[in-house]
């Protein structure tokens, strides 16, 4: 799940901020050290190690430079087993929606885990907004990076020879991620979370990896070592599926072109039994560009006939449609032929573009897949067969609803509803409190139309304003001054449920040290009471009210 979250107001704390701590799942045991578990057994299983990003449309880059990771061993927490360590890299995690970044793979000494910790660089954080503008490094703040840790919501049970893989997933959407303080400075608050996979390795088949790069470090019959620019080294293995190309010759190359040295841009698909094989690779005995054929689409310019499509620094490129230009959706369904194909494309998409020459100036497209359709916005009108989205610049899009529609709230995807009427009934608002939310589409081929999946409902960010009725019965009466400076008084439910629970912090100011503490279900009582004052992030719900993704309180300000 990513992208497309259309800016919605993040919670922010107070100027002053020294000190934070890790909200959510990010907080765990203290001491470490890197050791085999404590079965001491020399045998080993491999583990894929594959990093994930849920929505958000506010960024083009937050781009992080993943410096550790290490497997928790169940029976003794203080045991670590490292699963990566040491790139110099950056990944933009924006750019990790429907492909995953493989950070490595491991042979893990055999034995049980049930979580990981996982580290960042502090210093070496990019954010550059979604309309291209940069923050400064200075800006840029980041709690707790060098040590997050990450549940499992299932034990990985690690045995000889066995394939592994393990998602982590950095939700950018959450209103707590990045903050920003009234002085313009940005608190980066990692929330990670693991992803487990339905169909095990066997759903590894299905999923496309980001483009890995690299120099060529050996050869061999049928593969290859690429050392990537990350720092660890891939087997890459070769069929005949694989395609080649010859950026010096700017030409179809073949495997016999690849040498020890030569610069490699590779596209990877993984099998069940762990291994990598390439799909796409392109080679040069000269650096490549800094440009991947897939990416973002930032804009269409169908005056020029013109895509513009992300790069690898975050910085879009433009890609020319020409009359024979082919466009396909996950590569079987025809979307048309040349510049008219443009009208069913816009920002948010993500595509696969084979260029004619990857080293021409500007790009000509040779064929462009759509791997990814997205909308989203602020959902103005439903009704039993389609919805309406309003986005930017007043463009409203109206969808059908696809076979296997459903729909449910970021952050907990296991709770989805089929009922559309309880989906046109959740979609009210006034005032500042305006629905959002965010959809995967799918090609009609019969009407020739983008139908929506689903819909996922966006966390809004309100003003600062106080709690005026106490927690009570799972509720909360929250009053604020909306944008046009009326009073709005709303009945907010916090579900208590395991597993269904908004992220209730405390922000607590003694003697001007700033701290923020997250609040157990078991304190709302005593802590969510009038007249306090409080920020909330809120999703609807079917009945007209509003439930808390994200709640703040200020204490002691």
């Amino acid at each position: 799940m990513r992208r497309l979250s259309r800016a919605f107001p993040l919670l922010a704390l107070p100027a002053g901020l020294a000190t934070l701590v890790l909200l959510t799942a990010c907080g765990g045991s203290g001491a470490s050290s890197s050791a085999s578990p404590s079965s001491g057994s020399t045998a080993t299983g491999s583990a894929a190690i594959i990093l994930s990003d849920a929505p958000s449309d506010q960024w083009s880059a937050v781009e992080v430079v993943v410096t550790k990771v290490t497997l928790v061993d169940k029976n003794d927490q203080t045991k670590e087993v490292v699963a990566f360590q040491g790139a110099t890299a950056k990944i933009n995690l924006v750019d990790l929606d429907s492909v995953g970044e493989l950070l490595a793979t491991a042979q893990i000494p055999v034995g049980t885990y049930n979580a990981m910790r996982i580290s960042i660089d502090p210093s070496n954080v990019t954010l550059v907004k979604a309309d291209g503008t940069p923050v400064p490094s200075s800006s840029v703040k980041v709690v707790g990076g060098t040590n997050v840790w990450v549940p499992l919501s299932s034990d990985l049970v690690v045995t000889q020879g066995s394939s592994n893989a393990l998602q982590l997933d950095f939700d950018l959407s959450h209103p707590l991620f990045l903050v920003q303080l009234p002085d313009g400075t940005w608190v980066m608050n990692l929330q990670v979370h693991f992803k487990p996979n339905a169909n095990g390795m066997m759903g590894m088949a299905q999923m496309q990896f980001h483009h890995r790069r690299g120099t060529i470090a050996s050869l061999g019959a049928s593969s290859f070592v690429l050392h990537a620019d990350s720092g660890n080294d891939l087997t890459v293995n070769v069929d005949s599926g694989a395609w080649f190309f010859d950026a010096d010759a700017k030409a179809v190359g073949r495997f016999a072109g690849l040498a020890a040295g030569k610069y490699a841009l590779v596209s990877l698909r993984m099998q069940s039994d762990g291994s990598l094989w390439a799909v796409r690779v392109w080679y040069s005995a000269n650096p490549l560009p800094d440009w991947t054929p897939e990416g973002h689409v930032y804009g269409v310019d169908r005056t020029n006939n013109k895509l513009f499509v992300s790069t690898d620094t975050g910085t879009p490129r433009a890609v020319v449609v020409d009359s024979d230009t082919a466009f396909t959706y996950h590569r079987s369904l025809a979307l048309g032929t040349g510049p008219s194909a443009l009208a069913d494309l816009w920002a948010g998409f993500k595509v696969s573009v084979t260029v004619k020459d990857p080293l021409a100036a500007p790009l000509h497209a040779a064929s462009i897949n759509v791997q990814r359709a997205v909308d989203g916005g602020r959902i103005t009108a439903a009704t039993a067969t389609d919805f309406t989205y309003a986005n930017a610049f007043s463009l409203n899009r109206t969808y059908a609803y696809a076979n296997g529609f459903s729909w449910w709230y970021l952050g907990f995807p296991g709770i989805t509803s089929t009922d559309t009427g309880a989906f046109a009934s959740a979609v009210t608002g006034a005032g500042d409190v305006r629905v959002r939310g965010l959809s995967d589409l799918t090609w009609n081929a019969t009407s020739s139309a983008w139908d929506a999946a689903n819909v996922i409902f966006m966390p809004v960010g309100l003003p600062l304003g106080a709690i005026t009725t106490s927690y009570n019965g799972g509720q909360i009466g929250f009053t604020f001054t909306d944008s046009t400076g009326t009073v709005q008084a709303l009945p907010v439910t916090l579900d208590s449920t395991a597993g269904q629970q908004p992220s209730v912090v405390e922000v607590n100011n003694q003697a001007g040290a700033v701290t923020v503490t997250p609040l157990d279900a078991s304190t709302w009582s005593a802590k969510l009471v009038a007249p306090t004052p409080v920020k909330v992030a809120v999703v609807p719900k079917p009945d007209g009210t509003f439930a808390a993704y994200a709640v703040a309180i200020f204490t002691g300000f």
